[in-house]
């Protein structure tokens, strides 16, 4: 005989079979089965009644989260970054043969153009950079709720379990004890006897409705235990694509793109004071600036093969998001079906 409460940390067919067992040497449940008065058929029909009745509230808590998520309203959030990305054009920072009479020959207003261009997609994705954070938070707060609600599952189906054995105990108490000894009495010629018996053959089967009846609601707990884990598993795939692509990535992307505006810039600045310096020398040989020019044109390629890998990861990340959020939302519908097959 055990005083220990029951705990558990997962709930499957399997672990709630092993629970039933356990429970049996309960302290608890043979209090619960010893307290049973099956001569109360008020107290019969009530036996379990409150456990199973959180237990169908607390389901219809749950349908109404898999029915009901921010993260699947997202869909023009992701349009809009898909037209910000569009606008990015790594042509924008590179340069081909015969720069300098190609930067001579452009027109200002054009790199103007260029770094107005950049400057509003800077500000535009960090406004949507903002939304993917708060997406981001909604979905860690939801796994927290889902996490708490997952406790309080197996809260109730122990509350419930507990009165399912308790009852089984009675019942096999009444079939295996009482129904025996007053059969033989009956078989003695004793008439008492055989009304008693008609009575207790009147209360096992109660007890086997009432055990049925609980077995119900002990399904609706076990059903929706995997329910639970399986939006907080999809809520954690959709955190990790949101985090990778998009809040740990639009920042960098960002900064590396100012920055490569504002290297362009100081290169276009750098490429006219040297071009002037060799009008002025004619023939000078190799100046120290064409030196310094071509440095900066390898580092500008280096930054623009960092913005183009940022740009495949935010771009691809759009892609990869809305694939598992397809998935997830067919999830949440096949476990809205099974949820609403529980109803009454």
């Amino acid at each position: 005989m055990s005083d220990i409460p029951m705990t558990l940390e997962q709930l499957t067919l399997e672990t709630a079979d092993a629970v039933k067992q356990q429970l049996r040497e309960n302290v608890e449940v043979q209090r619960i089965a010893r307290e049973i008065d099956i001569k109360n058929h008020l107290e019969l029909m009530a036996l379990g009644k409150e456990p199973a009745t959180k237990l169908a509230k607390f389901a219809d808590q749950i349908l109404d989260i898999v029915t009901q998520s921010a993260s699947y309203e997202s869909s023009e959030l992701f349009k809009q970054l898909e037209s910000l990305m569009v606008t990015f054009d790594k042509k924008d920072f590179t340069e081909q043969k015969g720069i300098f009479k190609k930067l001579f020959s452009r027109k200002s207003k054009s790199e103007d153009d260029v770094f107005a261009k950049y400057n509003v997609l800077g500000r535009d994705i960090e406004k949507i950079h903002y939304q993917f954070v708060i997406m981001e938070e909604e979905l860690a707060k939801d796994n927290r709720l889902l996490a708490r609600l997952y406790k309080e599952d197996l809260m109730f189906y122990l509350d419930l379990e507990k009165y399912i054995v308790a009852t089984d105990m009675k019942l096999h108490e009444v079939q295996t004890t009482l129904v025996p000894m007053y059969e033989k009495q009956g078989e003695a010629g004793n008439q008492m006897a055989k009304m008693e018996l008609n009575r207790l053959q009147t209360i096992a089967e109660m007890l086997q409705q009432k055990i049925d009846e609980l077995e119900k609601s002990r399904m609706v707990a076990i059903i929706t235990a995997p329910q639970i884990e399986m939006l907080r598993h999809g809520n954690s795939e959709l955190m990790e694509q949101i985090n990778g692509a998009f809040v740990k990535t639009i920042p960098v992307f960002k900064m590396g793109l100012m920055n490569a505006v504002n290297e362009r810039r100081q290169q276009l600045q750098n490429q006219s004071a040297s071009a002037f310096e060799k009008r002025m020398k004619q023939f000078g040989g190799v100046s120290n600036e064409t030196v310094q020019l071509s440095t900066a044109l390898a580092q500008q390629s280096g930054t623009t093969q960092t913005l183009e890998e940022m740009w495949d990861t935010i771009v691809s990340g759009i892609t990869n998001y809305q694939h598992l959020r397809d998935e997830q939302t067919v999830k949440r519908q096949q476990a809205e079906q099974q949820l609403l097959t529980l109803r009454p």
